[in-house]
């Protein structure tokens, strides 16, 4: 068997924010290693690579971003930095001319700027809450919006947009565009015009899946709806979300579609109503100018990598890939042949559960259930470096999508509310009934694994039935959800008691309430000392009730570590402590 070398698996050259500039010959996005960040630009024939700015620049987020927009002539770009506020720089023949701050307030945070219809004001977001515009030639700042308690992506309109939402909502559960009115029970998210400014057009999950919605104007009278049974955007759960954009004069939209986690790429031209299906994989970052689009892109077997595709013939699509960030090892054929696409399954139960279903191709009997945080969030079918490791030692994983998951509209998102801890463990239950009755696995040989949320998830699972696995693997997990239901955190503390009900439930559903059902199932923790998310309290309730009752608990406390680690000493570490772990699990299991 072969084994993947842990040094794959540490944080490597990432590239976020990816924008074809004006003109569709190069392309531009943030590049960082973990330690630095560049903006940089490539020519679309992979020629040249020009860096544009490396005085630190904020870094995106995975496949979004909202760092840095260009002019509408391509001879000025505008960067959010961590320490320079917004700064503007010029091109001269391509090559950086000069570079100046605005005078927006550099102690704040800033994000998704964005440029008026008359190239005369930039528009930007302030600490997640406040919409703030500043002329370009020499201007002061000014509140645009601060009615709002959150705002997010700014958005280039006459006088400034954006998305915004109020406590005790969050953006994926009742949102609005502003200054349009929150409407009850929709959420909007990534409304945007096209270049040219003549027409415009956002997703929302009105019809009950979050589709994308284009507002009539002179290209097409009629407001058009793309309407799918598939999902065109994930949660905003930060900024720069770009999962569809207009082509420059908007006569078309290029659009992605969630399919129970696998995606592709589509166009749709808004004169015929004709739709292609241009690529396959999950694509983010999307950015159209002229014939080019460009877009982040990744899959199961799939390491992130920037695409240009030339839609001169959009029945005949040619695709580029531009530049490819990933280790090259990732590309040599001994780790190749470990790379798994999973195929879609479905548990029954009260409702039907989707999960993804990776199968080593060396299988030694062991499985790995993995449960996402969030809880509502869903792992998409791209290109994760420890799925890998894990697969090449052998072990099988499935991906559960337990009620409160994205990706399947919004009434099985929302059918978690008040049940947080209770349906997300039973649906992760049903899964590894399903796995065990219909696939083959053995219980014994069977670890649960899952962070943040997920690690509730797990931990209630093996809870409500101890029988249907091995072990618990946990990192920062939820423990306390009475903590949690009085949380102060500033981004959804509010939103908690919708999530988890009232006190008598959330005492229900804390793991550490629930230490003698765990007694019998060795458990194994993973926190950092500086989590404010999830702060170490919650493992040491957890480590404490276990001890109480003489169960079986091993943990590992990160210092200097948040809500997920970055340190490649204690990733490292995190790996070779797991696979001790799981393999004592498969020992005691023969």
């Amino acid at each position: 068997m072969s084994v993947l070398p842990i040094q794959l698996c540490l944080p490597g050259v990432e590239i976020t924010d990816v924008l074809v500039r004006p003109g569709g010959q190069w392309v531009s996005g943030v590049v960082s290693d973990g330690a630095s960040a560049v903006l940089r630009m490539w020519a679309v024939d992979g020629s040249v690579v020009v860096d544009l700015f490396s005085d630190a620049p904020s870094r995106g987020r995975g496949l979004s971003g909202g760092v840095h927009v260009w002019s509408d002539d391509g001879d000025i770009v505008y960067v959010t930095t961590d320490a320079r506020g917004i700064v503007e720089i010029n091109l001269r023949n391509d090559v950086v001319a000069q570079e100046r701050s605005l005078a927006f307030d550099a102690s704040r945070s800033w994000s998704t700027p964005a440029i008026d219809y008359m190239n005369r004001t930039v528009f930007a977001i302030a600490d997640w809450k406040e919409l703030w515009g500043c002329e370009i030639t020499d201007g002061v700042p000014f509140v645009a919006h601060s009615d709002s308690d959150f705002a997010l992506d700014a958005i280039a309109g006459v006088d400034g947009s954006c998305i915004v939402w109020n406590r005790p909502d969050m953006s994926w559960t009742q949102s609005a565009s502003y200054p349009e009115r929150v409407v009850e029970g929709i959420a909007v998210q990534q409304a945007r015009f096209s270049r040219n400014k003549e027409s415009f057009g956002f997703i929302d999950d009105s019809t009950g899946v979050a589709n994308v919605h284009i507002l009539g104007d002179q290209i097409v009278d009629p407001n058009i709806s793309i309407i799918d049974h598939c999902e065109h955007g994930a949660p905003t759960w930060g900024p720069g979300q770009r999962t569809w954009c207009f082509n420059t004069d908007g006569t078309r939209v290029a659009y992605t579609r969630n399919e129970d986690g696998y995606s592709s790429l589509w166009v749709f031209d808004r004169v015929t109503g004709s739709r292609h299906r241009i690529g396959q994989g999950v694509h983010g970052c999307l950015s159209w100018e002229g014939n080019t689009l460009a877009a982040v892109r990744t899959g199961a077997r799939t390491p992130q990598q920037v695409v240009v595709y030339h839609l001169n013939n959009l029945l005949e699509p040619r695709r580029t890939v531009l530049v490819r960030p990933a280790d090259a090892r990732w590309f040599e054929n001994e780790i190749d042949v470990e790379l798994v696409e999973p195929t879609v399954e479905l548990a029954p139960g009260d409702v039907e559960v989707p999960y993804r279903l990776y199968r080593a191709h060396r299988p030694h009997g062991g499985l790995i259930c993995w449960i996402h945080g969030g809880p509502n969030d869903q792992w998409q079918v791209t290109f994760r470096s420890q799925f890998t490791y894990w697969l090449s030692r052998g072990f099988s994983i499935a991906v559960v999508d337990h009620r409160g998951s994205s990706g399947h509209g919004r009434d099985f998102m929302m059918s978690l509310n008040g049940h947080w801890g209770e349906y997300d463990a039973l649906d992760t239950a049903n899964v590894l009934r399903h796995l065990q009755s219909v696939h083959g696995f053995s219980s014994g040989t069977t670890v649960v694994m899952g962070g943040s949320a997920g690690g509730l998830t797990a931990l209630n699972t093996a809870i409500s039935d101890a029988s249907l696995c091995a072990g618990v693997v946990v990192k920062y997990p939820v423990v306390d959800l009475v903590a949690m239901l009085h949380s102060d955190d500033p981004f959804e503390g509010h939103y908690m008691p919708a999530l988890i009900g009232s006190e008598e439930q959330a005492e229900q559903r804390s793991p550490h309430n629930s230490a003698a059902a765990l007694r019998g199932t060795p458990i194994l923790v993973f926190h950092g000392d500086q989590d404010h998310s999830v702060p170490l309290f919650h493992s040491e309730r957890l480590r404490d009730a276990i001890e109480a009752v003489g169960g079986n608990i091993q943990w590992e406390v990160f210092a200097g570590e948040g809500h997920g680690f970055r340190n490649p000493a204690n990733i490292a570490r995190e790996f070779a402590v797991t696979e001790e772990f799981l393999y004592s699990l498969m020992k005691n299991a023969r």
